[in-house]
C-alpha cells in the first residue's frame, strides 16, 4: 500500500456573498455613538464570534477578503469604534482603555458572553487592554503588528499623518504627495521589497489611499496617532488566562519581530510566529495565509509545520 502523506496546505475557501447575511448595529456607550457590522453565514460557526479591531486607517468595511475567507467558519463583528469611520469623534486624551471598554460593550450589546478578539496594528493596543481587564470575556486573543513602545519608524508615521492632514487642505499641495510617500515608506519595507510578496502592488494601493484622503479623514487619523504618541500602545502588564497568538511579517519594520515577540512574552499562554515574505502589511501581502493562520488558532488546530510561517515560539515560557 502507498504510504500516507499529509494533505497539501490550502487556504480557507472563499465564502460566496449570497451565503452570508449582514446586520448593521448602532451603539451608544457613555454618550458615544458608534457602529458595528455583524456578518453571519448559513454554516454553523466553528468557534466563538470574532471581533476584529483594525488599524487607525481602517473602518468596518476595510477587510473584505478576510471576511470572505472567515465568514463561513465564524460570526464576524467589524466595527467603527469612536474616533473612526462613521462613529463620533474621540479626543486624543481619551485613551485605549476607553476604546477597549467600547469594544467589549459591542459583545455585551450583541448578547455574546465571550468573543475572540483580533487586534491589528493600532487595534492591537485596544484588544490587549480588553483581554487584560476582562479576560473572562475573551476566548482567544490574536495580535498582529503589536508593540510596547514607539520606535522611530512608528513616530515617523505619526508625524507624516499630521503632515498629510495639513497638506489635505490644499488639493494640489506638493506636501500631500511627500507626506503620502513617507507614510507608505514607514509601513512598507522598501529595503526588502524583493523579499516581500506583492510589495509593489501594496505600496501603490496604500499611496493611492493616502493621496485621496479627505481633510476630515486626515485630521481624525491624526488624532489616532496623537493617542499613540501620548501613551505606550501596549502596557507592560501580564495577561494570565487568555490563549493568544502574536504574529507579524518577518520583514516588518513598523512593529518589528523583536517588538512583537516582546509583547508575546507578557502573555502566559501566547504563541509567536512570523509570516514569511511579508512585512507590516501582511494582511494584504499574504491574505490567504493570514486567514488560514487566524482560523487555525481560533479553532485550536496546530500551528506547527506550516509552510508560510516560522515554527511557533512561546516566549513567556522561557
Amino acid at each position: 500500500m502507498p504510504s500516507a502523506t499529509a494533505p497539501a496546505w490550502a487556504p480557507p475557501a472563499w465564502n460566496p456573498p449570497e451565503s452570508t447575511r449582514e446586520e448593521v448595529v448602532r451603539l451608544n456607550w457613555r454618550g458615544l455613538r458608534y457602529t458595528c457590522r455583524v456578518v453571519t453565514s448559513e454554516q454553523a460557526p466553528a468557534t466563538e464570534p470574532l471581533l476584529l479591531l483594525g488599524g487607525a486607517l481602517q473602518d468596518m468595511y476595510a477587510w473584505p477578503r478576510l471576511e470572505r475567507r472567515l465568514s463561513g467558519h465564524t460570526t464576524l463583528i467589524l466595527t467603527d469604534l469612536p474616533g473612526t469611520g462613521t462613529a463620533d469623534d474621540l479626543p486624543a486624551e481619551q485613551g485605549f482603555d476607553v476604546l477597549a471598554d467600547a469594544a467589549l460593550h459591542i459583545a455585551e450589546r450583541l448578547g455574546h458572553d465571550r468573543v475572540n478578539l483580533l487586534g491589528a496594528s493600532y487595534g492591537a493596543a485596544i484588544a490587549y487592554r480588553a483581554a487584560l481587564h476582562r479576560p473572562d470575556r475573551v476566548a482567544r486573543l490574536v495580535l498582529v503588528g503589536a508593540t510596547h513602545g514607539m520606535n522611530p519608524r512608528v513616530r515617523s508615521i505619526c508625524e507624516d499623518i499630521r503632515g498629510l492632514g495639513a497638506a489635505c487642505d490644499h488639493a494640489d499641495s506638493p506636501g500631500r504627495d511627500l507626506a503620502a510617500d513617507r507614510a507608505v515608506a514607514a509601513l512598507v519595507n522598501h529595503a526588502r521589497q524583493d523579499l516581500v510578496t506583492q510589495s509593489g502592488a501594496v505600496a501603490r494601493l496604500l499611496r493611492r489611499q493616502f493621496v485621496r484622503i479627505t481633510p476630515y479623514e486626515a485630521r481624525r487619523n491624526a488624532v489616532c496617532y496623537d493617542r499613540l504618541l501620548g501613551m505606550a500602545p501596549i502596557p507592560r502588564a501580564v495577561i494570565d488566562s487568555v490563549p493568544a497568538l502574536v504574529f507579524t511579517g518577518e520583514h516588518d519594520h513598523a512593529s518589528t519581530p523583536a517588538e512583537n515577540r516582546a509583547v508575546a512574552a507578557t502573555i502566559r499562554d501566547a504563541a509567536f510566529v512570523l509570516v514569511r515574505d511579508a512585512d507590516h502589511m501582511v494582511h494584504l501581502e499574504r491574505e490567504a495565509e493570514y486567514a488560514d493562520l487566524v482560523l487555525r488558532f481560533l479553532t485550536d488546530l496546530p500551528l506547527e509545520e506550516l509552510p508560510y510561517c516560522t515554527a511557533p515560539e512561546h516566549p513567556a515560557r522561557r
